[in-house]
This record gives structure tokens, C-alpha cells and sequence, in this order.
């Protein structure tokens, strides 16, 4: 359920500048045809508090995320759960239509929420990700016709680094139908199709260069001061 239409002017951050012009032979979807959703509905147990609004360097946690969002999308919604959150962010939001479930269902909200082709997707605790590293995952989906393409590293695919086609949305409430709650299990659903057979979903991945370090993530108090002892 989309909270809100109109993504508000300036809001915690610049969009950073013009965008790189994609949509050429292999470049990928262009801004215009990608929403943005940055999944930060969480309870955020093992930080003890709201992580997204933590101090990072000069900004919050979640606005690391966004930037890289902002840079290859041109609506970003904020999948932020049951109820409104961040209103001091200026983001529409993305609101889960019912309890439970976790992240999933954050994805199924932004995936049903989006009114383009295309969903990139974040987790908000991921300070180090690049709009260059979404970039490539779109670039990729589009040209081996995927319906989804996750960041792969050395420890496994990241479904919360990842971009999909919006029609997963169907698969996904599928999956939560059953009972599921792990953010895959929707891969290996059926896809209608508005003439012909249903045909299996094209969930694929992509080996990034810096993907490692890009998909850090930050759970603990421990892990951010880490993170914040690098930067400093």
C-alpha cells in the first residue's frame, strides 16, 4: 500500500547530480522505468535502537542507501512496515498490508507499490553500496531477460542487494500465502502470463567487483563502531 504520491523536493539529501544516461544496447533500464525501495521496516533488535536514523560520518545509516537509490531511480519509496515512519525523511512510503513475515513482506510492498518495470532494492543498514553496483545488476537482468538479479559474493546472493522485474510481486504474495518467510522462497514460483503457459521466475546473479565490501551490512553496536572507527 503506497502511503504517499509525491516524493518531497531536497529532503536529507541531493539527488547527486545528473544521473548517467542508460537505456543503449546493454546499459539497462533507464531512471525513469526503476523505483527505488529501501527496506527499513525492522525492529532493529541487536542494534537496541532504530538504526536507520544513527549517525554515520555526517550522516544517518539509511542515507547511504538512498543516495545509491536516488542515483539510478526516479521515485524511491521507503518499505518501512506495518505503519508510518520517517515522515522527516520526504519519502512516500510503502506500508506491508498485514503483520509478520519481516522482509518479505517489506519487498512485496514495494514491489506492489512501484509503478515502473523495474525495482531496485536495499536494505538501509548498508552504508557502503553504489549506485554503480545497482547499475550493473540492472544492466545485467535486462540483457539475460531476468525477472531478478541479486549482488553475489563470496558468502552467497544478497536478496536485499538486488533489483527485480515488478511482476515478481505475484510470486512473492504467493509465497507469503504459504507461509513463507525467507526472502528466496518466491524464486522458484511460477510466473503467469497474460497468453500461454506459466513459466518459472529467471532469478539470477551477478559477481560484483567490490561486492563484499558494498553489501556490509550493519546489525550490532559493535559492527557500526567499526564502521564508524574506518571512516573516522
Amino acid at each position: 500500500m503506497l502511503a504517499t504520491e509525491r516524493e518531497a523536493p531536497g529532503g536529507a539529501l541531493s539527488r547527486g547530480g545528473p544521473a548517467r544516461e542508460r537505456g543503449s544496447a546493454g546499459a539497462g533500464p533507464t531512471r525513469e522505468q526503476v523505483t527505488g525501495v529501501c527496506l527499513c521496516g525492522g525492529a532493529s533488535r541487536r542494534m537496541g535502537r532504530d538504526k536507520a536514523l544513527l549517525a554515520l560520518g555526517e550522516r544517518r545509516l539509511i542515507d547511504y542507501p538512498l543516495a545509491a537509490l536516488r542515483a539510478v531511480a526516479g521515485t524511491t519509496l521507503l518499505a518501512c512496515g506495518e505503519r508510518p515512519r520517517y515522515a522527516e525523511l520526504g519519502l512516500p512510503l510503502a506500508l506491508d498490508a498485514g503483520p509478520g513475515a519481516g522482509p518479505l513482506r517489506g519487498l512485496l510492498a514495494g514491489l506492489e507499490a512501484a509503478r515502473t518495470p523495474w525495482v531496485a532494492v536495499l536494505a538501509c543498514d548498508m552504508p557502503r553500496v553504489s549506485a554503480g553496483a545497482l547499475e550493473a545488476l540492472l544492466a545485467h537482468a535486462a540483457r539475460e531477460d531476468l525477472d531478478g538479479c541479486l549482488a553475489e559474493i563470496e558468502r552467497g546472493t544478497q536478496p536485499l542487494f538486488a533489483v527485480y522485474r515488478a511482476h515478481c510481486a505475484a510470486a512473492v504474495r504467493a509465497a507469503l500465502e504459504r507461509g513463507e518467510r525467507r526472502l528466496v522462497a518466491f524464486h522458484g514460483e511460477a510466473l503467469p502470463l497474460p497468453a500461454g503457459s506459466p513459466r518459472p521466475l529467471r532469478i539470477g546473479s551477478l559477481r560484483l567487483p567490490d561486492g563484499a565490501l558494498e553489501a556490509r551490512n550493519l546489525n550490532t553496536p559493535e559492527e557500526l563502531g567499526a564502521e564508524r572507527e574506518e571512516r573516522a
